[in-house]
């Protein structure tokens, strides 16, 4: 007899909730997954900190809870533990609270399923694959890392300078250890980005690794025929995720006086959930405006001028610019926002800006030249439709899980149906300020 199909293709795993779509790795894994799940690959996705009040009918479908392990579940989840360095695995993995019996509900769930691919999300996620490793040794482990965490810290010091190299050189330490020690020997692991792809190889000494890049829902972020209040910004995203508050704080102590001195009637507004004190007090400032979380950030882009992504450090590709740019908005960027970023020399969806002074006259520009202005609405579009869909990271993931694994992912073919439902949905996909 022929042996069954797998129930499931691929199983996307997360320490935690999928939902709400409000960071990154939430973002880039859900859309992948739902991208790979409509081109034919059957997905499941699963947390251990269960997904709730999700209302997004297609992710629901997907979603699977994760069981509890039995003894012998757990010690096949330590088993994958094993070798040189275990007690350095338990050690860290201790220090950041992990409870390797939880971990183990895993076990029995790929026993069930019977995934050809597991994919991790997360900055755990190389605890969680690493422990499949001897009870699946066929099954093709991946991480979906996207930033790699050590470069993420040590881009933060280069701000910050030496008062901070304490704090920064032990995180820095502390992540490069959960990868040595959890990642190395995986089969793979995915940058979004040519330079996080290659720390990923080198720090985390991963088999295989792809640079893939995020995309956009380019239904849900559309352009509007709204007309802009004129003189106006807006910044949106997690505020509680440091790269974000360090970008709007900046900006606001050494660009904002200078424009409001040029431009009184300029406005800006900081849009975004979990916001430290300093950065709720910028609506303070005379001409800002600080809104806090929304349900949709659209009416918000929408109704500005331009945005602007001031960032000082961080990594991998800012969902917000892919955003911005499928909704047709003028982009005024630093150099690390765009960096992994690539377009044709002979368009111009990103305005660059190099210190205050350059930012106050790049802004003024965008604002008083709206020849300047269609441009770039125009090419940030069309950028975006061309480089940044889903569709097509999910072909670019589906051939690189195939090269890993040496067959076929999936014998489903896509079908015009398929296509048309990429094309068309214009589900909630995106309710809060990411």
């Amino acid at each position: 007899m022929p042996t069954p199909r797998p129930q499931t293709d691929v199983l996307f795993i997360s320490e935690q909730p999928l939902w709400p779509m409000d960071q990154g790795y939430r973002v880039h894994g859900c859309q992948m997954a739902r991208a790979l799940n409509d081109s034919g690959v059957a997905v499941k996705m699963t947390s251990l900190r269960a997904t709730t009040n999700c209302d997004l009918p297609w992710l629901n479908d997907m979603l699977v809870d994760w069981p509890s392990a039995d003894a012998a579940d757990h010690q096949s989840f330590l088993d994958g533990w094993s070798g040189p360095g275990v007690k350095l695995r338990h050690k860290l993995a201790s220090h950041q609270a992990i409870d390797s019996k939880e971990l183990a509900g895993l076990i029995p769930l790929i026993r069930q399923l019977n995934p050809k691919a597991v994919i991790a999300l997360g900055q755990h996620g190389p605890i969680m694959l690493r422990g499949l490793r001897s009870a699946f040794p066929d099954v093709t482990t991946l991480w979906y890392a996207a930033d790699e965490p050590v470069s993420f810290q040590l881009s933060c010091l280069r701000r910050e300078g030496v008062f901070a190299l304490k704090n920064r050189a032990y995180l820095a330490g502390l992540y490069g250890g959960l990868q040595t020690f959890f990642a190395r020997g995986l089969d793979g692991a995915i940058g979004v980005s040519p330079t996080d792809t290659r720390l990923l190889k080198y720090i985390a000494g991963v088999r295989q690794t792809a640079t893939i890049p995020n995309g956009v829902d380019t239904d849900y972020f559309h352009p509007s025929d709204a007309r802009p209040q004129s003189c106006s910004l807006v910044f949106w995203g997690r505020l509680d995720f440091e790269p974000n508050a360090d970008a709007v704080r900046w900006f606001a102590k050494r660009v904002w006086p200078r424009l409001r001195d040029r431009q009184p009637q300029a406005r800006l507004k900081i849009v975004g959930k979990n916001a430290c004190d300093k950065v709720r007090q910028l609506g303070d400032i005379p001409g800002i405006e600080f809104v806090g979380e929304v349900d949709d950030i659209r009416a918000h882009a929408h109704a500005a001028a331009a945005t602007i992504l001031p960032m000082r450090c961080g990594g991998g590709i800012k969902n917000k610019l892919l955003e911005a740019a499928a909704m047709g908005l003028p982009i005024l960027a630093s150099p690390k926002a765009v960096k992994g970023l690539t377009w044709a020399k002979n368009t111009s969806p990103v305005r660059l800006c190099h210190g205050p002074d350059d930012w106050v006259h790049q802004i003024e520009r965008v604002w008083y030249d709206g020849v300047l202005a269609n441009s770039l609405r125009r090419d940030a579009r069309a950028w975006v439709l061309n480089q940044h869909n889903w569709p097509n990271a999910a072909s670019e993931l589906t051939h690189f899980i195939e090269s890993l694994s040496g067959t076929a992912l999936t014998d489903h073919k896509s079908t015009e149906m398929d296509s048309l439902k990429l094309s068309t949905a214009n589900t909630n996909t995106h309710r809060r300020a990411a």
